[in-house]
């Protein structure tokens, strides 16, 4: 369904799309996102998440000039987007901020001919189609279907939490408090992917766990939300190993579940190990 009288309040759409029509390369203009969704969680800080489909996304590669013909732009960076294309993250005068995503109009055919990724399951809007490219896609169902871990990459995970878990004492005896932090950081992003996990344990493959944590308040369990703002700390030695205590309890406390619930096994021996170094930050041996 075209759609160019969707909500456009700070004029960028209409701008884009004006833009887009200059352009014999862009074939079609999609949004994603929260825009695109329409469920009620856009709101003053909502960026707007526009894909461009093009015969030609080397033109795009190198040069953001042409962001500069859709208004005045503050900041932006290129980098490479989820599909080896070219994309650009812009903040333009006024606040509004576009992530553009430039796709070879190829993967349109893909899309309708293999479904939906991830992305565009979610939601999406076509609001421009020179020549009917986007109009074979598939309706959006609004939500994912996560996959569950085999036993294998459970137990890779749990490793790799208690691997990273048993750095900080060490860093901490150090003063290194910035690379504690870094670590700290990482034992966070595998509890996350624990957190998923156990929701969809409890839940079912079909509840909805999102991406990076994300509505985690609406999909997690009551008690795993609760214990958030003790897994988190400060920069103070004393206080990050208070904190890896408490990421640690947690984590330890939902991947024994997930473990009982799938008939995995988990790594006693590391946690048994580890978990006590944790109790104190450790004095440095004096060298002989």
């Amino acid at each position: 369904m075209i759609t160019e009288s969707a909500a456009d309040e700070d004029g960028i759409v209409g701008r884009v799309l004006a833009w887009a029509r200059n352009q014999p390369d862009v074939r079609a203009v999609l949004r994603t996102g929260s825009r695109a969704r329409r469920d009620g969680t856009v709101d003053a800080f909502s960026d707007h998440d526009i894909e461009l489909y093009t015969t030609d996304t080397e033109r795009y590669e190198d040069d953001g000039a042409w962001v500069e013909e859709l208004g005045p732009v503050v900041v932006q960076v290129g980098l490479d987007g989820p599909y080896e294309n070219p994309a650009r993250l812009v903040f333009f005068e006024g606040g509004v901020k576009v992530d553009f995503q430039v796709v070879p109009v190829e993967r349109l055919e893909l899309l309708a001919a293999e479904g939906l990724d991830d992305l565009h399951e979610r939601g999406y809007e076509v609001l421009w189609d020179r020549e009917g490219a986007a109009a074979a896609l598939p309706r959006a169902t609004g939500s994912v279907r996560a996959e569950l871990p085999d036993a294998e990459e459970f137990e890779d995970l749990c490793a790799e939490f208690w691997f990273e878990v048993a750095h900080l004492p060490r860093y901490l005896a150090r003063g290194e408090l910035w690379v504690a932090k870094s670590r700290d950081w990482t034992t966070k992003e595998l509890l996350e992917c624990m957190i998923e996990w156990h929701a969809l344990s409890r839940k079912g493959a079909d509840h909805d766990v999102w991406y990076g944590g994300t509505r985690m308040r609406r999909w997690t369990d009551p008690d795993v939300w609760e214990s958030l703002p003790r897994i988190f700390g400060g920069f103070a030695a004393d206080d990050a190993l208070r904190a890896a205590r408490a990421t640690a309890d947690l984590f330890s406390r939902l991947a024994r579940e997930v473990a009982d619930a799938h008939g995995f096994s988990y790594p006693e021996k590391a946690e048994n190990v580890i978990r006590p170094t944790l109790d104190e930050i450790p004095a440095i041996p004096s060298a002989p």
